[in-house]
């Protein structure tokens, strides 16, 4: 074989190698991609279900099935789901509470009045707890926040610039949108300042009212009108 043959099958092989190797990793930075959305799109699935199962959704979340750098953009905004979604999570419980519609009822004055400790006792802890979960829940929605999950993980500005398409964007809410979700959480926080007003009204006016028959009744017309008020507060919020 000639000289120049054999020079030029090594610089075809070379170019072949450089091409193969090129294309291995365009394949696998679209898999990689791809499994990151489907990884999503399961996460997706699980949130918008009926019936939501926690534990697929946490079994989700902490499997990571991407590798190298793709790992990192996968466990941050996994992670970043997980702590979103769990404090919605907690709101949520907390709103489904049994115990919180029966607050202003004949039968929880009953039970607990004229004193109301553990009326007052639950009042304080759920505002409490709502109002953390509330400001925490806003604080995701800002970008430092969003973005604080794959600076945790990475300096990497490709996975940076990943990440923020796969999760800033994602997410990305207008200034209407975002006012709406805080007057729906100023709303709940709002029904039970009214809930605590009606039992510190019920607190004060002690030996006024008497439950019977199922109903609250009241020793003046004075009082009937002050304790509609509050229920007509409720209602209009």
């Amino acid at each position: 074989m000639k000289k120049g043959v054999k020079i030029a099958i090594i610089v075809g092989a070379i170019f072949l190698v450089i091409a193969f190797v090129g294309g291995y990793f365009f394949i696998n930075d679209v898999v990689q991609k791809a499994k990151i959305l489907e990884e999503f799109a399961k996460i997706e699935e699980i949130t918008n279900s009926e019936n939501f199962d926690m534990e697929s959704f946490n079994n989700t979340t902490s499997t990571i099935v991407a590798t190298g750098k793709y790992a990192n953009v996968e466990k941050a905004a996994k992670k970043y789901a997980s702590d979103l979604f769990n404090t919605v999570f907690r709101i949520k419980t907390l709103m489904e509470d049994e115990k919180m519609t029966k607050l202003l009822t004949a039968e929880n004055y009953q039970n607990d009045g004229p004193e109301f400790v553990q009326t007052k006792k639950y009042l304080s802890e759920t505002k409490q707890q709502l109002e953390e979960n509330r400001q925490e829940m806003l604080s995701y929605l800002e970008e430092t926040k969003i973005n604080s999950y794959i600076e945790a993980e990475t300096t990497d500005e490709s996975s940076v610039n990943m990440y923020k398409e796969f999760v800033t964007q994602d997410i990305e809410i207008s200034d209407t949108e975002r006012k709406e979700l805080e007057n729906a959480m100023n709303k709940i926080v709002k029904m039970l300042e009214i809930a605590e007003e009606v039992i510190d009204f019920l607190i004060t006016n002690n030996g006024k009212w008497k439950v019977q028959g199922g109903q609250i009744l009241f020793n003046s017309n004075n009082l009937v009108v002050t304790y509609n008020g509050f229920l007509t507060k409720l209602r209009i919020l």
